[in-house]
């Protein structure tokens, strides 16, 4: 009968008491008070339950005084593990409980609680327990992972088609290795095991000196070592005889010394690939196949406090010991045998011993971690602390003297980097006071003989994890991840603004290439955010759960050209086990209900919005914001920022402007997603988005337009172009006659679209400008209506909503019983959404509605305009828009109201004469006429007349009154004659010209004309002039004669650049030249304007009319076309 899990947990806890007990044992006993005989009377002083027992052999027993405080002995077992390690110890009294109480255990609870309590006995140095449980977790693993691909399978065909056009898929470009792609792997074979290795156990990629080279990426720093190892071993006395192997938690070091250690596993130098060939080719032919004594020591294997039995019976006690028997078998052992029993340094003997079997490879892994047993106890077979640091600075000056030897040391190196503090070497490594102590020591030791080693860039990185998952790429691969960097490069270099900057860069399509079929995102995520965590061993941890990430998108056939941050396959039981091994256990229920699972928040939001789910665009937004923000929780700038959410989700196919708005929906109703400025990550903590999001929902439609309603009102009253706003009329009757330009904002429920007369927008506009209440309208060319756009309004809505429910919980901390977090949350919500409806109010009114009417005898109508701009103050954009195309006038000219006089008002204006009241009235009533602001720039137009030189031909004069009996005009005023402004009022007379000029000729005093060119001068003659007093000079002779006059007339000739925009140029023109003239005071002032154009094939008739018809109204001289 095949083992349950809970068989597997029980058979694990009897391992764990069997190596708890002595550990306890050294900790406990000497710590016991006078009167105490063993130590569960700690436990039973404290409970002070009577009739309770306490077995020494419990583990909830053993588990209790690893992580309680026992009265004045506070917490022993702070000295000997960290507080992480503590913590394991803790998370085992859980699954202790469980598993008492009978309760079921899955095959993802089984596999955490194995890899907890395998962690917790290497942490105590019960190497031989630990491969006991190793082995029962790795069975689970096995037996889960049919079922597992059946259900990747299942829940990655849920995803939509990502194939882009003319890009391959992944998988077709690089395939995966055949063990990642059928899943015949465990992931623990990624962590390379320098003991089990040097033993013949393990996987072939691990065991087989050829294969594992086949799949080690050589970095440059693995090159340096292997050249080093080599000349080393050669006997070049000028190679570092000492190297220390200084990583961080998973960092490579000891995979680095497998690579050494299979380098002179006596095979020949041809045998492996040829990069190594390649870079050892200058070392001596038979270097490699000499007999080259290895030594490989891994410190968490071997027990201090414990003699350990050789196959030849052979008893080992200290690490010199373990060396000389490693080297030469019991003979070797024999040369420091009285220093091994006795745990005292063996002095010159380990010289002999170096020098006997040298040429010889030492490494030594974990030395912190048999050390730190040593700490403060001079009893155990394993000698002192002391000792072993005497030993460690013995056996580094030997090697170094001694021609052949080399030793390579790890060290743990800093690794974890807390916001506010120093770096600090792993915890999970070091453990605890007393590993610390070990570290400091043995640092000081090694670093005076040893050269420190580099490890693998995070490029290298990338390199070292694409080998070992997917086979070589051969030339047509290598045109494919060619194709796919370039197009990438180029789909984000035309998304300006939405993606970092560096993706625009060269250098960033070259990350691509290097990082196929990885997208680097992805990479940067995982070296730079998860490796911080305290489980995750760098390159090892990428490796692990990117076997599993692409060993379930195989299984799917994903067609992405990448496997992207949006690409993990959070709902694949392997990746999410391996994923929230690292994390807390709550993460696995935040991955099915907000991120990644059959009723996941995105994955209902991209079912509702066919949009996003064409695409996955939800979800995929959903896993990248986890990778990029899961891990950072505990540092002060958790999350991940909104470009880079963007960049990990993008690909070629993908419309960016729907990323916001998926992004937005999904801050709305996730349930642990926050979100602060352009920064947003998922909490095991719940926010308030569901709250809010419900609250939104249920408020009436009447509240969402009261506060549309009351942010309209905080605009301006008036602008330069208008002289009120009106806001929200609910019926014409709400808007009054006036004589002066307002604009009307409509309530909510006046959209306008693009479709022009079907909206209730251009209902209302027209029915304002024909009634008022019951009443036609009589001026119905004073306003201007702006209405909000139909669909955008939809978009406003949903934002209001937003916006007061998050103010009411903002206002509502106390009755909410919220959290300090919860409502420095909600309050920074609430502005964010109070500013969003801001910008959406300020895009959503953008329909400028008016009347127009071609002329008198045709209805009026209404016309649209459609107004954006950055300014967000409706009515200062819209009346700048709109004075800017002359749909509103704050100026007008003598010119503009004579050219309405005999366009528009022919019929009045044949009488050669119109009052101003009577011209204000046509402007307000009749919008074929200019609509002007206010009746004050029509007074300032009619008085401008009087300055304008060219009134006679396009202008009028000026007249207070008319006589009817004698046909003459009172108080004529005629433009440049007179020069003094009259007073305006509304019985003031516009005068054509041709009546004005008349009556001045009738009334005028006949005067002779002065030639300017020819001025008459008298000069005196010979006999002098007449005195200014009045008294005779000589008398002399007076003649006429021409004198010249400087600067007398000016003649200038243009021609202008007819592919240019001729109004500018005109404008400037009369700007620069010809208002300077018009105001010299000129006595004769004459403009032309000549025309010349010609067509080849002829002018369409349209042209023909439309010139001809306008040349005429404009009063050409010339006005015609000819053939040729």
């Amino acid at each position: 009968m095949a083992k349950s899990n809970s068989d597997r947990i029980n058979e694990a806890l009897d391992l764990l008491v069997e190596a708890l007990g002595p550990v306890i044992d050294q900790v406990l006993l000497p710590l016991l008070p006078p009167g105490v005989d063993d130590w569960p009377a700690l436990l039973a002083a404290k409970d002070d339950v009577g009739g309770k027992s306490y077995e020494r052999t419990d583990p909830q027993v053993q588990l209790r005084v690893f992580t309680e405080r026992l009265g004045n002995l506070g917490f022993p077992f702070g000295q000997v593990l960290s507080r992480a390690e503590q913590n394991l110890a803790g998370e085992m009294r859980d699954v202790r409980d469980k598993w008492a109480h009978k309760k079921p255990f899955s095959a993802d609870d089984a596999y955490r609680a194995l890899d907890t309590c395998e962690r917790l006995l290497r942490a105590i140095n019960a190497p031989t327990q630990a491969d006991g449980v190793r082995k029962l977790r790795l069975d689970v693993q096995r037996a889960a992972y049919s079922e597992e691909t059946r259900r990747d399978t299942r829940n990655a065909s849920a995803m939509p088609a990502l194939a882009a056009a003319d890009l391959a898929p992944w998988r077709e470009v690089l395939r995966p290795h055949a063990d990642i792609a059928s899943g015949d792997f465990a992931r623990a074979e990624f962590a390379a095991d320098l003991h089990q290795v040097s033993n013949g156990i393990g996987t072939r990629d691990y065991t087989d000196p050829v294969e594992f080279f086949a799949r080690t990426y050589l970095t440059d720093g693995l090159r340096t070592l292997l050249t080093l190892s080599a000349r080393r071993l050669a006997g070049d006395l000028n190679a570092a005889p000492v190297i220390n192997l200084q990583t961080t938690f998973g960092g490579g070091k000891t995979h680095s010394m497998l690579a050494v250690w299979h380098l002179f596993s006596g095979n020949d130098l041809t045998a492996f690939p040829q990069d190594v060939q390649g870079l050892l080719h200058e070392q001596p032919a038979d270097l490699f196949r000499r007999p080259i004594k290895r030594v490989a020591i891994v410190g968490n294997e071997l027990a201090p406090g414990q003699a350990w039995r050789k196959p030849d019976g052979t008893v080992v006690h200290t690490l010199w010991g373990e060396l000389a028997w490693q080297l030469g078998g019991a003979e070797g052992y024999a040369l420091v045998a009285d220093a091994d029993s006795s745990g005292t340094n063996p002095g010159a003997a380990l010289r002999d011993l170096i020098v006997a079997y040298s040429p010889a490879l030492i490494l030594i892994d974990e030395w912190v971690a048999y050390a730190r047993g040593l700490y403060g106890r001079d009893d155990l077979p394993g000698g002192s602390f002391e000792t072993q640091f005497t030993f460690a600075q013995q056996l580094t000056e030997v090697v170094k003297s001694v021609p052949g030897a080399l030793l390579l040391v790890s060290i743990p190196a800093s690794d974890i980097r807390r916001d506010g503090e120093e770096p600090t070497a792993s915890d999970l490594e070091v453990g605890g006071a007393n590993g610390r102590a070990a570290l400091e020591r043995l640092q000081n030791v090694v670093s005076r003989v040893a050269q420190n080693w580099t490890p693998a860039s995070s490029q290298e990185s990338f390199e070292i994890v694409r080998r070992r998952l997917f086979v070589e790429p051969n030339a047509d691969a290598r045109r494919r991840i060619d194709a796919t960097a370039r197009q990438f490069s180029e789909f984000y270099r035309k998304q300006t603004g939405e993606l970092p900057a560096e993706t625009r860069s060269p250098e960033y399509e070259a990350r691509i290439r290097a990082a196929y079929p990885i997208h680097p995102e992805l990479f940067d995520r995982l070296y730079g955010d998860w490796s911080t965590l305290e489980r995750f061993q760098r390159t090892r941890g990428v490796l692990r759960l990117m076997s599993a990430v692409v060993h379930a998108l195989h299984v799917a056939e994903d067609d992405s050209p990448l496997i992207m941050p949006g690409s993990m396959p959070l709902a694949s039981a392997a990746v999410r086990d391996e994923v929230s091994s690292y994390l807390d256990d709550a993460w696995k229920a935040i991955i099915e209900t907000d991120i990644d699972g059959e009723n996941a928040t995105p994955v209902h939001i991209d079912r509702e919005r066919p949009l996003f789910g064409a695409r996955a665009l939800t979800r995929r937004i959903a896993r990248t914001l986890f990778m990029g923000s899961a891990a950072t929780l505990g540092s002060t700038h958790k999350g991940i920022e909104r470009q880079k959410v963007f960049l990990g989700v993008a690909m070629p196919g993908d419309t960016i402007g729907n990323f916001g708005s998926a992004l937005q929906m999904l801050g709305d109703r996730s349930t642990y997603l926050y979100a602060e400025g352009q920064r947003y990550w998922f909490d095991r903590q719940p926010s308030l988005n569901r709250m809010a999001g419900e609250r939104a929902s249920s408020l009436n439609v009447e509240d969402v337009y009261a506060e549309a309603v009351r942010r309209l009102k905080l605009g301006p009253r008036s602008t330069p172009e208008f002289t009120d706003v009106v806001v929200a009329p609910l019926s014409t009757s709400d808007l009054a006659e006036s004589e002066s330009c307002r604009l009307v904002i409509t309530h909510p429920l006046h959209t306008h679209n693009a479709r022009g007369k079907e909206s209730t927008a251009w209902s209302f506009a027209l029915d304002l400008a024909r009634n008022r209440g019951g009443a036609p309208r009589q001026n119905a060319n004073t306003f201007v209506v702006l209405a909000a756009d139909e669909a955008r309004w939809s978009e406003l809505d949903e934002a209001i909503r937003t916006y007061l429910a998050w103010k009411y919980i903002a206002s509502s901390v106390a009755d909410l019983d919220l959290t300090a977090s919860q409502a420095e949350q909600a309050r920074t919500r609430s502005d964010e959404a109070n500013r969003v409806v801001d910008q959406r109010v300020a895009a959503t009114w953008i329909w400028a509605l008016y009347p127009v009417q071609p002329n008198g005898a045709q209805p009026l109508s209404l016309e649209t305009k459609k107004i954006e701009s950055g300014e967000i103050r409706l009515a200062t954009r819209t009346g700048e828009r709109l004075a800017k195309d002359d749909v509103i006038f704050t100026q007008s000219s003598p010119r503009s109201l004579a050219l309405e006089l005999r366009l528009h008002l022919r019929t009045k204006w044949n009488d050669g004469r119109i009052s101003v009241g009577e011209l204000w009235e046509y402007h307000v009533r009749y919008p074929y006429l200019a609509r002007l602001k206010d009746k004050a720039v029509l007074i300032d137009a009619i008085r401008a007349v009087i300055a304008d030189p060219g009134w006679s031909d396009m202008g009028f004069a000026l007249a207070s009154g008319y006589d009817e009996q004698t046909g003459d005009f009172i108080g004529l005023r005629v433009p440049i004659y007179e020069t003094q402004v009259p007073a305006i009022t509304d019985d003031t007379l516009l005068v054509a010209p041709h009546l004005a000029e008349a009556q001045r000729a009738r009334d005028a005093r006949t005067l002779e004309p002065v030639d300017f060119r020819k001025p008459e001068v008298t000069l005196p003659g010979p006999g002098g002039v007449t005195g200014s007093n009045g008294g005779s000079g000589p008398v002399g002779l007076q003649s006429s004669v021409d004198i010249a006059v400087a600067n007398a007339r000016y003649t200038g000739v243009v021609e202008l650049r007819t592919s240019e925009n001729l109004a500018a140029q005109l404008k400037i023109i009369t700007e620069e030249i010809l208002v300077h003239l018009q105001n010299a005071h000129l006595d004769t002032f004459e403009v032309q304007l000549t025309v010349n154009a010609g067509r080849r094939e002829g002018f369409d008739t349209d042209i023909v009319r439309t010139v001809t018809e306008n040349s005429r109204t404009l009063g050409f001289v010339k006005n015609r076309f000819e053939e040729l």
